[in-house]
Order: structure tokens, then sequence, then C-alpha cells
């Protein structure tokens, strides 16, 4: 019989902003303990996503801990989805899919990076030393059943840094406090540090080169609209001459 927590947990975790399709996934789970085996739709589909939204979540918490691009902004959730674009090589990992994931699962991205980070934390043990369970079981959606707790005390983490960071030039921080997921305080588990990954060298490159790429957008934005401006100044300088001076020569009529 699996926890009930476990239970709870992935059916916010799969479904945040839809409750029909989240209590019918509850509902099959809790069949599981019966005997029933039929698989969630979409699982695998799911399971990826939550590996995108990890890494977003991971890669922003990295470039805060690491302090880098303090004097360029600070890190942002924007510069954590630039990051993963760059360097992921599969498929739905582009700018756009990420920010669409990341407004999905925004609300539970703390529980999601944590199943991450321990599934990937216990694949790399079983691989110095393997135990009964077969390598391809340890993913994220089972490590939630299977231990709850460690999932929340990891979570814990990652929740306390997005709702205590403000993201430079925002008001409010990078997980809402009115919509997240919240792991209450007094849940009687142990919070988890998480671990921070190091930056490697053309990590720090594709940042930097985003930023100056922005500058000079911003450049060629700001020559724009002075040139935009020059020329709507002159335009109304003769319109104002030809009213002055009157109608344009050929608005005048010949007398003759």
């Amino acid at each position: 019989m699996f926890p009930t927590q476990s239970i709870a947990l992935l059916g916010h975790m799969c479904y945040p902003s839809d409750p029909k399709k989240r209590e019918k996934l509850m509902a099959l789970l809790r069949a599981w303990g019966s005997g029933g085996r039929i698989v969630p739709e979409r699982l695998n589909r799911i399971q990826y996503e939550w590996v995108r939204v990890a890494d977003v979540l991971q890669s922003y918490y990295d470039l805060h801990k690491s302090g880098h691009q303090a004097r360029r902004g600070g890190p942002s959730v924007g510069k954590a989805v630039e990051l993963v674009a760059a360097i992921a090589k599969h498929w739905g990992t582009g700018k756009a899919s990420l920010w669409k994931l990341w407004s999905t699962y925004r609300d539970v991205a703390h529980l999601i990076t944590a199943a991450a980070l321990v599934a990937s934390d216990v694949k790399q043990r079983h691989r110095q030393k393997p135990f009964p369970r077969r390598l391809h079981e340890l993913v994220p959606f089972q490590l939630v059943m299977f231990v709850p707790e460690l999932i929340v005390a990891a979570a814990l983490g990652f929740q306390r840094f997005g709702l205590e960071t403000v993201p430079h030039s925002r008001d409010e921080p990078s997980l809402s406090p009115e919509t997240l997921w919240r792991i209450p305080d007094h849940c009687n588990v142990e919070p988890i540090a998480p671990p921070v990954r190091g930056l490697r060298k053309q990590d720090i490159v594709l940042l930097n080169t985003r930023r100056a790429g922005n500058r000079g957008k911003s450049r060629k934005r700001d020559a724009a609209k002075e040139s935009f401006s020059r020329k709507q100044t002159k335009k109304t300088i003769l319109d104002h001459d030809r009213s002055s001076n009157g109608p344009a020569s050929e608005d005048v009529k010949n007398p003759d």
C-alpha cells in the first residue's frame, strides 16, 4: 500500500491546475493498492516535462548561489531558460516550450525539481552499488510513491529559495506566495539544502553573450526610436510651415 501523501503529491505534481484530471489520477493510484496496474495517461510525457522544469529551477538556483550574473541584473528564471534551451539537445527544449512548461508547473516546480534531484542521486548510487530495484524503475514518479518524505525534505529547500529570492527589477519572488503548493512548516520533515551545480565555462560565456546581444538589440531599438522621433519632428515643422504660409502650390487655382 502506497502512502496517502504520495498520492496527493503526485496528483498535484501532475495536474497542478486541473482538478478533474488530478482526481482521476489519484483514484487510479489508490486502485494500485488493491492490485490495479493501469498506467496513468501521459505518464512518460509528464515525466519528460518534469525534467525540463527541474532543469530551469535548478539552473536558476545554481546561478543565484554561484554569484554569477550579479553585475548583469542578477540571476532570473529568464536567464535559466536561456541556459537550458542553449545546452539541451532534446525536442521540446526551445525557449517557447520551456516557458510554457514553466507556466504549467510553476506552482509545483519545487516538488518536481526535488523528485528529479532524488532520482538522479539514487540512479548514481545504484550504478556504484546495485540494489534490488531496477535502474529503469528509479524515475521521479516512482520515487514520489516510495519515499515521499525524502521528496518533501528536498523540496523544502527549493521552496524557501523560490519564496525568499526576488529577481532584479521584480516586486515578487520567482515562486508565487499566493498560488504555490506550499509545504507547511509543521510537516515534521527536516529540509535538505539543494546542492549547487557548478557552471561550466561555456555556460558563463553563453550568458555573457546573451547580455551583450541584448545590449546590442537595445541600442538598435533606441537608435530606431530616435530616428523615428526626428522624422516626426521634421514632419511637424513642415506641416506647421504649410499651415502658416497658406495652401501648398498645387492647391492654388490658376486665376486665369
